[in-house]
């Protein structure tokens, strides 16, 4: 059995085969120090956080000053809300390398005040090393950018955002060029013009009423996440899964990303079966399918695109549409590390998938509108109570008050650009946060009514 089998499950999130396969590994009596750091791994994408830790934890003990591990391990506190764990083992890290920007990331992402003027500095001397990478490079600018902006210098601020964003996309080219491909010119044409064959819904899961939230970031998503959560339901997440979107990029990416492919004459024809057994297959690597509530939440945002496709598998499904004003979605999305999403890193790319993402979401809650809940996010934070009922009643849960108190939970494990804010109360939504930018839009004013 060799570690790069267990790898490639990883890869292809295959996870319960990935955790098998590592058990197996260490069973067998190879005490491998990979196999603890790909359990970690496992059982973090799982949800299983205390068996990560633990099994990072045993990493250590091998070896105390793995790099990759101790980012992980702090990563894997965080997400718990064990903030004092995880600054610990960055500023650790900060002491033995101090132009080591992921720490310093890691630092800002539990609270922006943990930086000071001492590392700011360091990491404005890590840019100019020749040894960090393209994607390091973008961490670093993109924290400068934070600095800028505390200071109130708007223009040096916008100008490390698109250094950042530059080498961003740079960091994983092949893969966002691919990417925008799908975006800019299958998702607009096709959405609602998907042809099947091997059609055949006699497997559908019918007994299963999923909640599927929906939107652009940075609208709330993880907030009404966390409230569905901390009721008496205790209702399982898969988190960002992507599962639905790999599940047709799956079937379309030997085609479409071919040089010089004629998307004028092309047919979106998805295998349905095929599709079907995709996507059972990762829900099932999630165990959401042994829950006899047969409820589980998926965040995947980009959903939206998917909801006819979704309801073919799931007739029962429901979503959670978070919005906010648009023109602060736009820059809050812009402002944010948002680096494995392909269509975040300028401004008229932003504004092109907000455009497709309107006509879509009208199109579908025309078609469903029973299916689909507008959550605002000015709603939800000026009358909490009031929008997180509409909530529950929507997903036909019984009202539970402490819902609204998830920032005090020990249990839950939030991998988002969120955690900071979810640690704490609601506070009320902030209608001028973005007034010093909306000049980065003024040029877009005649092409999109909208903005």
């Amino acid at each position: 059995m060799d570690i790069e089998s267990g790898r490639k499950l990883i890869k292809d999130r295959n996870f319960r085969e990935a955790e098998l396969f590592f058990l197996n590994l260490l069973k067998n009596g190879n005490k491998n120090i990979n196999a603890y750091f790909f359990l970690g791994l496992i059982y973090f994408e799982l949800g299983s956080i205390k068996k990560s830790i633990s099994y990072y934890n045993k990493c250590l003990k091998q070896n105390p000053n793995s790099l990759s591990v101790l980012l992980n391990l702090a990563y894997a506190y965080q997400s718990i809300g064990e903030i004092n764990s995880a600054k610990k083992i960055y500023l650790k890290i900060i002491i033995s390398n101090k132009y080591n920007i992921r720490s310093y990331y890691g630092l800002f992402s539990i609270n922006p005040k943990f930086l000071n003027a001492s590392h700011y500095l360091n990491i404005s001397k890590a840019i100019k090393n020749t040894k960090i990478n393209l994607y390091e490079k973008g961490l670093a600018n993109f924290l400068l950018s934070k600095m800028e902006k505390e200071k109130k210098n708007y223009k040096l601020e916008i100008k490390y955002l698109e250094n950042f964003h530059f080498n961003s996309f740079m960091s994983n080219n092949q893969s966002n060029v691919e990417s925008q491909i799908y975006y800019k010119n299958i998702i607009p044409r096709y959405f609602n013009k998907i042809k099947f064959t091997n059609f055949d819904n006699s497997l559908n899961f019918k007994k299963f009423s999923p909640i599927f939230i929906i939107g652009l970031p940075r609208s709330g998503s993880t907030l009404v996440e966390s409230i569905i959560r901390s009721g008496k339901e205790n209702i399982k997440s898969c988190g960002e899964s992507a599962i639905i979107n790999m599940a047709i990029v799956n079937q379309l990416e030997k085609k479409i990303f071919k040089e010089n492919f004629n998307f004028d004459d092309y047919e979106l024809i998805i295998d349905y079966k095929l599709f079907q057994n995709f996507v059972i297959k990762k829900y099932n690597q999630l165990n959401v399918f042994k829950d006899q509530k047969f409820i589980f939440i998926d965040k995947s945002l980009e959903n939206f695109l998917n909801i006819e496709l979704i309801l073919k598998i799931f007739p029962k499904a429901k979503f959670l549409h978070c919005k906010r004003n648009l023109k602060d979605s736009i820059l809050a999305i812009y402002q944010s590390m948002l680096s494995n999403l392909s269509w975040t890193h300028n401004i008229k790319d932003i504004l092109n998938y907000v455009e497709n993402y309107i006509n879509i979401i009208n199109y579908f809650k025309r078609n469903y509108p029973d299916k689909i809940l507008d959550i605002n996010l000015e709603d939800l934070t000026n009358h909490k109570e009031k929008t997180a009922k509409k909530i529950y009643y929507f997903c036909d849960f019984s009202w539970d008050k402490k819902s609204l108190e998830f920032y005090k939970r020990k249990d839950l494990d939030i991998r988002t650009l969120s955690n900071f804010q979810i640690r704490s109360e609601i506070n009320n939504y902030d209608k001028k946060k973005y007034e010093n930018y909306e000049f980065l839009l003024e040029s877009y004013k005649n092409k999109y009514s909208w903005v």
